[in-house]
């Protein structure tokens, strides 16, 4: 309604006849310099045809003034110039009515991302629909984002943390989609991707009374490694039918229905997929809602806190789908009828500890509320010893001591570039051993090592982090972790520069 209110607006505001807008600006790139040649496009936001554009490029200072007739409301596409990553940027709802200055618009950071697509038979797939996402997830605007004969592809992305999406859905022979990350510093060859050969894995999704349930998504993980695969089109249909490619393999499924239909979430476990493979009906019970706010200790309210409930009885976890706080604190799932604990879990690196509500009591829509405690990444406790330069290592915690929580870390600064690190720390609360040997003068296990950065062999340049993840084990709730560092340092006594220690509180 506002897009259409604000065009009658700019019809109002223009002559009867078709008249013309003109839209000025400058065109500059990441390090603000003028972006000579950059081309203008526009369509109308609303639909219904293409304006005239005239006079759409930029001079050498990157500025235009660029003519659109008729005007109106319309999307603005900045095109690159010849020599660029070919990344538009795309200025949405431009309401072009006499001049319109857009002032300095920067064209996206990217690099030109090259590779060649092959299937299982190593033949060339042409036609393979790309996407790429970014950081966020959101979908970049890339251009000749599909394969061509010979499965080359060549597309524009933006530099940083990225996500490749390779959507063979509708050729031949069927391979299974495919997502490969990224971390994009400069332009990229990728060289040869090859695509697994794939199988179509279906099922009929229907409520109790024997309706099918449309918009259920399909969530396919690895049993192995719980990796989440890319299936696109796992959405079930009107009729509840929902179908997906995937390679061979041992899946754990999930069912997760549309939040409106009140309906639980239905998970399958260890099905092992080897060739076309069709699951039957799949029944989702109906539920009820529990709802609430998570709020800080101090009242802060985050984005992504996690929200878990189990059985009181056993324990047993209640799938879920779409279980984490909105940025107001606010959440809302489906559960099943009993009395379950709820769990409320914040992100990794937030400072704040998880809360459990036991015996929460469901019996129809139930507001659960929940307040998370304060947490400290650790304090330092002791003196260390000095190594090259008469630098003392330092340390400190990353991340909050939450048992579960992988992101936890100790990071060592103020030492020698580029030498070689050890942590030792008691008690054991890694969930997997990554021990890498022990030391007879040294009374805390186990042993991490890493390489610090820096430039080698200069004072107070070296730092680096250890990743210690916690294991979700409640047994480790309340103990301290008492964590050391020494660096190999010839200037040090022994040939060791130690830090002082880090002592953390592990917390739910």
């Amino acid at each position: 309604m506002l897009k259409q209110a604000l065009f009658v607006a700019a019809l109002v505001l223009s002559s009867a006849s078709a008249s013309a807008g003109i839209v000025t600006g400058t065109v500059v790139n990441s390090l603000g310099q003028p972006v000579f040649n950059a081309n203008l496009d526009a369509d109308y936001s609303s639909g219904g045809g293409n304006p005239t554009v005239s006079n759409d490029a930029t001079n050498s200072l990157g500025q235009f003034a660029t003519t659109i007739t008729p005007d109106g409301i319309c999307d603005i596409t900045i095109n690159p110039p010849t020599g660029m990553p070919q990344y538009p940027l795309i200025l949405k709802d431009v309401v072009v009515v006499g001049t319109v200055n857009l002032g300095t618009l920067v064209l996206p950071d990217a690099v030109v991302l090259t590779g060649t697509v092959r299937n299982y038979l190593n033949q060339p797939v042409a036609g393979l629909n790309i996407d790429v996402l970014d950081a966020a997830g959101n979908l970049e605007n890339t251009k000749n984002d599909f394969t061509d004969v010979f499965g080359n592809f060549s597309i524009a992305a933006l530099k940083g943390v990225n996500t490749l999406q390779l959507d063979p859905s509708g050729l031949l022979p069927q391979c299974a989609p495919r997502e490969v990350a990224l971390n994009l510093s400069g332009n990229t060859a990728l060289g040869t991707i090859t695509l697994a050969q794939g199988f179509t894995l279906s099922a009929t999704v229907r409520r109790t009374n024997g309706t099918g349930v449309a918009n259920v998504d399909l969530d396919v993980m690895s049993s192995a490694t719980g990796d989440k695969l890319y299936t696109p089109g796992d959405n079930s249909n009107a009729t509840g039918l929902v179908d997906v490619v995937v390679p061979s393999g041992t899946y754990d499924l999930e069912f997760c229905p549309a939040f409106a239909d009140h309906l639980l979430t239905t998970v399958q476990l260890g099905k092992v997929v080897t060739t076309t493979t069709n699951l039957g009906i799949v029944t989702l019970p109906g539920g009820v809602v529990l709802s609430g706010t998570v709020q800080a200790f101090n009242g802060s309210k985050y984005a992504g806190v996690d929200v878990d409930v189990f059985q009181a009885s056993n324990g047993v976890e209640i799938p879920l789908c779409a279980d984490n706080t909105a940025s107001n604190g606010t959440y809302q799932v489906i559960v099943p009828t009993g009395t379950f604990h709820v769990k409320f879990t914040p992100p990794g690196c937030l400072p704040l500890g998880s809360q459990q509500v036991n015996n929460v009591v469901v019996s129809t829509n139930k507001l659960q509320n929940g307040t998370l405690p304060s947490a400290s990444s650790g304090t330092v406790v002791g003196s260390g010893t000095v190594g090259t330069g008469g630098f003392v290592p330092t340390i400190a915690g990353v991340c909050t001591p939450r048992i579960g929580n992988a992101q936890f870390g100790v990071q060592i600064a103020n030492a020698r570039g580029g030498a070689t690190a050890f942590l030792s720390f008691t008690p054991n609360v890694l969930a997997a051993t990554q021990i890498v040997g022990s030391m007879s003068t040294l009374s805390m296990k186990p042993l991490l090592r890493i390489q610090l950065g820096g430039t080698p062999g200069v004072a107070g340049a070296g730092s680096g982090i250890f990743s210690v993840p916690i294991a979700d084990k409640p047994a480790l709730v309340g103990l301290t972790l008492k964590a050391r560092a020494f660096v190999i340092d010839p200037a040090g006594v022994n040939h060791r520069a130690w830090s002082p220690y880090l002592h953390a509180t592990i917390v739910l």
